[in-house]
Formats: C-alpha cells, structure tokens, sequence
C-alpha cells in the first residue's frame, strides 16, 4: 500500500514565515508537522510514500532524506487543484491507496480503513459545512459528495483523508473530469472525481477520526497545545508553565514560558513571557511579551 501526500501549497495564510519555508516543514509541538504527519503512516508499516512538491520542494526533499521511508517526488508544475494534484501521484495500479493531506495530522489506525470492501473518506462534522467538501449518507455509507456548495445536505466535511480501494479507478475519475473539463470553482476537485466514481457504482462508506489542523495560525496554535509535552533543561531565572518544549542550543535568561509553548532550536530569549506561542529556529527575542503567535527573527516577524 502507498500514500500520496500533496505539500506543493504556499501556505498564504502562515505568512511571513512560508516566505522562506515549506507549510509542512513549520513546527509544532516540537517537531516539523511533516514528521507527525508520517510518523504515524510508517509505524504502521506504509513506507511507499508520494509526496507531491511545489512551493520549496527542494526543502521538502532534503529533510526527508533524514527520515525511514521510500520516497517519490512529483512535482505539480501548475496549481489546478486538489484532484490534479493527486493526480500527478497515481499509476494504473488496481491496488489500494492512502491520500492524506499536507496540512492535518491524524490518529488512525490505516488498516482499519482499508479492511472493508468499500472506499472509506473521513469525515468530522463542523459548524459551517458550506466551506468545506461535505457528504450525504444513509447508514454507514456515502451517498453523495458536494463540494463547498451553498446548502450543503449535512454537516459532515471530508477531513483529508482518504482510503480508496483502487488507484486505477481513481485515476479513470479524474482523467474524466481533464477530458470533460468539469471543474468547480475553477479548479479539478477530488470530490469530484470521487461523485463520478460513487455514481458509476463504487460504494464508499465513511468513518470519524481524530485529527488536528495545521492549516492557519489559530489552529496551528490549537494543535501545538494539543500535542505538546514538556522538554527542557532548567535555565537559571527562568520560570516555566508546562507545558513547554525547548530544542538544543538555546539560551534563555530571565523569562516566564508558558503554557504551551514550542521553542526551536538555536534560539535567544532574554527578559520575556511567552505563552500559547510557538518561537522559529533561530529567533532572537529581548524584552517581548507575546501570546498567541508563532513567531521568528526578533518578533517582527508573525502570523
């Protein structure tokens, strides 16, 4: 079995900083949210991974160099959307596929997903389903996937990931939607492919797993508390609020962290009470009071 994983984004809205780094390759909870992204897949034995790259792809590239895995790049020369981007990643193979997307961390059981005759799309509900790609069900099955629409039937939004039973059906799917040119809001849509695929018969059902978005800063900050534990050395002055992670090589003198807060590697903190923040490599901060940000540089460079 293999994955696809598309991390070709530019991450807009975690600018400045995806001005100079790779979305996925942002930390937190002390780690590149890649790594918790595929930590997961490999400790349960899916090694075969497809990363599609774009935006800072080289990045990309060499860090995985550093983690277990067999990794193929495919680069997606044009944004034309989700289901072109999964696209670039597929072979005609009638084998089955894991496609889980760039910006949301889950705790699955990838197995599980793939022990049942059918395809499995997760799905979580939400409070404003008319942004997000949602389904209508009967049962434990899938009758009908919309993409973004004004009305949608329910409130259960497609979360990003997807156990589909062939990879050659769904490659057929989306050579439809090229050839025909069906697109919606512009842009080739994997839940379009999929309706086609429902539609000329393939049964899908779906399931709710738990997941963490890492998509904006508000929930990038959301996911740092959830997943953070504590590590670090003691610095003389220093009061901490657990929890706090602080990588190698830091001095910090004088200051209050806490809670939930990420510090990288190779930073300087001096005379500041940080909280709820996560602080980049490398930052140099004196004198600051900062809550709610993920922060680089000197501090005068956040989202």
């Amino acid at each position: 079995m293999k994955v696809i994983i598309p991390v070709a984004g530019y991450g807009t809205r975690l600018r400045p900083h995806t001005l100079t780094i790779q979305k996925t390759l942002l930390p937190v909870a002390g780690k590149p949210t890649l790594d918790l992204i595929l930590e997961p897949l490999i400790s349960q034995g899916i090694i075969d991974i497809t990363l599609i790259t774009g935006h800072f792809g080289e990045q990309v590239k060499e860090h995985v160099k550093a983690l277990p895995g067999n990794y193929r790049f495919v680069d997606q020369t044009e944004r034309l959307g989700l289901g072109h981007a999964v696209y670039q990643g597929l072979e005609d193979r009638d084998e089955p596929l894991i496609i889980q997307l760039g910006d949301t961390i889950f705790r699955a059981e990838y197995a599980e997903l793939l022990s049942v005759n059918h395809s499995t799309i997760a799905v979580m509900p939400v409070e404003d389903p008319s942004r997000f790609g949602v389904i209508s069900q009967e049962g434990d099955l899938i009758t009908g996937f919309f993409e973004k629409v004004e009305n949608p039937p329910t409130n259960l939004a497609i979360s990003g990931l997807y156990a589909i039973r062939s990879e050659r059906r769904l490659k057929n799917a989306l050579e439809t939607l090229f050839e025909k040119d069906i697109k919606t809001r512009g842009e080739f849509q994997l839940t379009d492919a999929l309706a086609l695929m429902l539609k000329s018969g393939e049964p899908f059902r779906y399931c709710q797993v738990p997941y963490y978005d890492v998509g904006v800063p508000e929930t990038f900050l959301e996911t740092n508390r959830a997943l953070l534990s504590s590590n670090h050395s003691t610095y003389p002055g220093v009061e901490f609020k657990e929890p706090v992670y602080v990588g190698n090589h830091c001095q910090i003198e004088n200051s209050t962290l806490g809670p939930a807060v990420t510090i990288m590697e190779h930073c300087i903190i001096r005379n500041c009470t940080i909280q709820n923040s996560i602080v980049l490599a490398g930052s140099v901060l004196e004198n600051q009071t900062i809550d709610g940000k993920i922060v680089a540089g000197d501090g005068s460079q956040f989202c």
